[in-house]
């Protein structure tokens, strides 16, 4: 008998089931699974600190004295080592070690993700769009999957021409919503009537597609923000049925500056109140590492998965076969692989644990499987 090796997900927890389906979803894509060192330059991280989660690098020496740390990111790695003037499309799975501001420790987190660098145009943002919603979909039907633009809110905030200092008190207020303190640092910043109610409807600038794109179109100007609404405007039309009735546009999603520069994306799942994908474009940090080629991507944490409910069964093995400490170990393994090959799980015992429960009951006699 041929062993059918088809994998029952539904017997797999979520993180592991998640993992498998959106391996089988990148290389769909066209994507090369991509493996980095869990040791990198201490210096590339220290460098552009201000892009990590958190303050602190898990650094040790290494014995030929070079300063190594625990990767906390992926993304800088697999940039470093791109090569210009060729297309890359790759997926990671990999650990990252950042602080957690929660328990002031610091803690293994498990990444999925992917990385298109090279020549990035609509369609490469628009697949890449595409990817996030179906890595979502994987996970759990009831998702949302958030778009903002970087390039949107800074061309506004170079045509209302604010301070360094002033500019990034602005993207503060605006990534934590909050109309109060961004009113009273327009006014601090001393905006005219004007300029204020621009910056304010930023934050008005949520819902569906179609909704928030006409609405942004009455504060846009300048090439930058008429660019910005265009892409996205673009990757929305471009998106299949399926995954645009998750969209939801938020001028408000925002990040570091100095790393993203244009698309954002944030998804959620219901049930996990954190985002469980964050991901966007990222030209500028590609040009500081010396590379003359555009890049997006996102990673899906996975350990974020585990909140999610285990899919509801009736019992936990499919096979309990009840066989004596001292039967023939042929005979009992040949029946035991008989039943695999079938695609079922097999628990062999004299006595099943009273915490686990068979759909079926077999004992093994004189080399045979025997209904009970």
């Amino acid at each position: 008998m041929q062993a059918n090796m088809e994998l029952n997900f539904d017997t797999r927890r979520p993180e592991e089931r998640s993992m498998l389906a959106l391996r089988r979803l990148y290389e769909l894509f066209g994507y090369r699974k991509y493996k980095v060192s869990n040791f990198e330059e201490y210096g590339l991280y220290l460098q552009y600190k201000s892009f990590l989660s958190g303050d602190k690098i898990l650094g040790f020496t290494d014995l030929d004295g070079r300063l190594l740390a625990l990767r906390p990111d992926v993304t800088l790695s697999i940039i470093k080592n791109a090569r210009d003037g060729e297309t890359a499309k790759a997926y990671y799975i990999e650990k990252v070690y950042r602080e957690s501001k929660e328990s002031n420790t610091f803690k293994e987190i498990n990444q999925m993700g992917l990385e298109y660098m090279g020549q990035i145009d609509n369609y490469a943002l628009a697949e890449t769009v595409l990817l996030a919603g179906r890595s979502l979909a994987v996970c759990s039907e009831d998702y949302l999957l958030e778009l903002g633009h970087m390039g949107f809110v800074t061309g506004l905030l170079e045509k209302l021409e604010v301070l360094p200092a002033e500019r990034q008190k602005i993207i503060d207020c605006l990534s934590a919503k909050s109309p109060h303190r961004l009113a009273a640092a327009a006014e601090e910043m001393g905006l005219c009537g004007a300029d204020r109610a621009r910056l304010l409807a930023l934050l008005d600038l949520a819902g569906a597609p179609d909704k928030v794109l006409a609405k942004a179109e009455e504060i846009c100007s300048g090439r930058q923000m008429q660019a910005a609404l265009a892409e996205l405007a673009t990757i929305c039309a471009a998106l299949p049925a399926e995954v645009k009735q998750h969209i939801r546009l938020d001028f408000s999603l925002l990040n570091d500056t100095e790393f993203y520069d244009g698309i954002l994306m944030s998804g959620y799942l219901q049930g996990i109140p954190r985002p469980v994908l964050f991901g966007g474009r990222y030209d500028s940090m590609m040009a500081k590492l010396g590379h003359d080629m555009g890049a997006i991507g996102f990673a899906v944490y996975l350990d974020e998965l585990e909140r999610l409910p285990l899919p509801p069964r009736d019992y936990d093995v499919d096979v309990w076969v009840q066989a004596a400490p001292d039967e023939d170990a042929a005979g009992l393994l040949a029946r035991v692989a008989e039943l695999t090959a079938q695609n079922l799980s097999v628990r062999v015992a004299d006595e099943l644990p009273p915490d686990l429960r068979a759909r079926l009951h077999y004992q093994y006699q004189k080399g045979e499987l025997v209904e009970c």
